[in-house]
């Protein structure tokens, strides 16, 4: 089974947030999902304005000729919150993007209402895209409170698309559009007492298919800090994990991956090959974004 090996970048963090006082990224940028587009990389990220009980989420982007410099698109959200749609009162949270083979673009998010008795009111969405600026939202994609919709790229099932999702635990889910999903509820992966994925497995970069099977990259905690990892599942039985590292990929070691909105946080929605170079973006400490080079043997 193949191992994997990330080099952080020297430069990182590659995004921070904007301190002017009416900027929608004023407090966060984090959490991006990741396309390549006319020989650029588009980053589609998390952006906060307010702290805590009081922030709101919107969906920012960036672009790079390069992969690791990257200039914003104007000012303003590419993905607004939506006052009519009571699900995303508080904002669109931590997006993660596949390419269509017709030309379009399909992006899940965490539609997030607020705290209610049961918790944290949330829902787990999806958009379709033509150009990545415009986007027709579809709302929910399984019942729920649910998130990490992680649908694996350029691979179908017996005619359906593929998706690992949940925090907590992963489940896998199946659809032939996108809109309408099959749900399995026997989850896939599950968190291992007295490994570094103990407390919660999510999750993470749309997964891509090599010749051990379908790569999923997740994200994880023990409770202390939250690091990724990644799994093997069968092409021919999605549900069925193949392979499981005892190792993360990557811990947070750097200052700003340590300290920030959480502290002790690398956490990955997005994996693009670009230019010869496979390259995970995540954000640290829920304040900034980097990324690292990986390797696999």
């Amino acid at each position: 089974m193949p191992q994997i090996k990330a080099a952080k970048y020297f430069g990182n963090p590659i995004l921070t947030p904007r301190v002017e006082e009416s900027s929608f990224e004023k407090s966060c940028v984090y959490n991006p999902a990741a396309v390549v587009k006319d020989d650029k990389v588009y980053l589609l990220y998390r952006a906060e304005q307010g702290y805590y009980a009081s922030y709101n989420s919107r969906i920012g982007l960036a672009t790079s000729p390069d992969g690791f410099t990257f200039e914003r698109y104007r000012d303003t959200p590419i993905i607004d919150i939506d006052g009519s749609r009571k699900e995303e009162k508080r904002g669109l949270e931590d997006p993660r993007i596949i390419r269509l083979e017709d030309g379009r673009y399909f992006l899940t998010y965490t539609a997030y209402a607020g705290m209610d008795e049961k918790g944290h009111d949330i829902a787990l969405e999806g958009a379709f895209s033509t150009d990545l600026i415009h986007w027709e939202k579809i709302g929910r994609l399984v019942p729920g409170r649910e998130k990490a919709g992680a649908i694996v790229q350029d691979y179908t099932w017996q005619g359906k698309y593929v998706m690992y999702f949940g925090e907590g635990l992963m489940k896998v889910a199946f659809s032939e559009d996108l809109r309408n999903w099959e749900v399995r509820e026997e989850p896939v992966l599950e968190p291992r007492r007295e490994y570094f994925d103990s407390f919660l497995v999510e999750g993470g970069p749309p997964p891509i298919v090599t010749k051990e099977g379908i790569l999923l990259i997740y994200n994880s905690s023990d409770s202390v800090s939250y690091q990724p990892s990644f799994a093997v599942f069968d092409k021919e039985d999605p549900a069925k994990l193949l392979y499981r590292s005892d190792e993360p990929i990557v811990r947070p070691t750097e200052y700003w991956e340590m300290y920030g909105k959480v502290n002790a946080v690398i956490f990955t929605n997005a994996l693009v090959n670009f230019k010869g170079k496979w390259l995970l973006y995540y954000g640290g400490a829920d304040k900034s974004i980097g990324v690292a080079e990986l390797t696999f043997s």
